[in-house]
């Protein structure tokens, strides 16, 4: 989900009350870096702890993977938030990535993504989706079959269903006052139409 936010003359990014209880659930320390300068990255403090600690071991592994470390300190600073929800965007990445005015906001699981308004829609025209990504998003995006699976007779232009239903059963324990609990059993139609139990 975006958020359209504002970052002031000093640097300050106010963040949106939706988007505080992720970054305030392990406290106000924060780290504020960028993987390639273009886009601002906000990591709870104990998130980071555990990217830098992976990271670090990537790199131990494979030296080709320290670039993203590195990137990831020179951008990168410790900050704590303010009373007022502001964060401060270091001055190295407030310049890079054009942090200033209308900002778009986007959370991630473990993050925010922050970029420059006008910035982020000139790329967005820029780089339109291509066929295969669109081909993967209707993919991700298509609803499952359930609860019907259609087969076609091809020969005689039929179709033929299987349906799957669900019967609920009430019990009511005799020890409780009108407490019922439900029992929710699958029961699936054979072609005939007779109820089968799943």
């Amino acid at each position: 989900m975006s958020n359209l936010a504002k970052v002031d003359q000093k640097g300050r990014l106010k963040i949106p009350v939706t988007l505080l209880p992720m970054l305030k659930g392990s406290g106000t320390e924060l780290y504020v870096t960028s993987e390639d300068g273009y886009s601002v990255r906000i990591y709870p403090m104990q998130v980071w702890n555990q990217v830098e600690e992976r990271l670090e071991r990537l790199c131990s592994h494979n030296r080709s993977n320290q670039k993203l470390l590195v990137r990831a300190k020179y951008f990168g600073r410790s900050v704590t938030m303010d009373k007022q929800d502001r964060v401060l965007i270091p001055i190295v990445l407030r310049s890079s990535a054009q942090m200033k005015g209308a900002v778009d906001i986007f959370d991630y699981l473990n993050y925010l993504e922050v970029w420059n308004h006008a910035q982020f829609l000139k790329d967005l025209k820029s780089s339109p989706i291509t066929a295969q990504e669109e081909k993967t998003l209707n993919k991700l995006s298509s609803a499952p079959r359930f609860p019907w699976s259609i087969h076609r007779n091809k020969d005689e232009g039929h179709f033929h269903g299987t349906e799957r239903r669900f019967r609920i059963h009430r019990r009511v324990r005799p020890d409780s006052r009108r407490q019922a609990s439900h029992v929710i059993r699958g029961a699936r139609t054979d072609p005939a139409g007779r109820a089968r139990v799943a």
